[in-house]
């Protein structure tokens, strides 16, 4: 159970360690997260060593964006449900994976290519998958449940 929680850490986390305020100074960054979302109420937001990070709720999804100093979109990633999930990608799961229910689905979209961490779950294991749009599907991890 450690062992999930710490994976489901990282992923959700994006490997970051952030330093948490809701505030910015940063003006292009400001421009650049209106330009592509327009005026979001209730905006979080984090600084990295390199990037801005803003987590906000759009038509009912958690998304965070990734913003360079310049205020130019790196990259988004949501959470989504199975049923969004490109037919491909839905197709291959069932082949390969038959007795395994999904989980969890976070989209992360960047240099206009998705990409897709999927956390299915049987009776013994939880496995930790990433595809893309084109239905490549590969095993990140698979734990043991305790």
């Amino acid at each position: 159970m450690k062992k999930l929680l710490f994976l489901l850490a990282i992923v959700f986390a994006a490997n970051v360690t952030f330093a948490k305020d809701n505030t910015i100074d940063n003006a292009k960054v400001l421009n650049g997260f209106r330009e592509e979302f327009g005026n979001i109420a209730n905006v979080s937001w984090y600084k990295t060593d390199n990037s801005f990070v803003a987590k906000f709720a759009l038509n009912a999804s958690k998304i965070t964006a990734h913003f360079d100093e310049e205020g130019t979109l790196l990259a988004v990633s949501r959470n989504i449900s199975d049923s969004q999930l490109p037919t491909a990608v839905i197709t291959r799961l069932i082949k390969k994976f038959p007795n395994q229910a999904i989980r969890n689905v976070v989209e992360y979209v960047s240099d206009d290519t998705t990409r897709y961490v999927i956390t299915l779950e049987s009776e013994t294991h939880w496995t930790v998958l990433k595809g893309d749009e084109n239905g490549s599907v590969s095993v990140l991890n698979k734990l043991k449940k305790s």
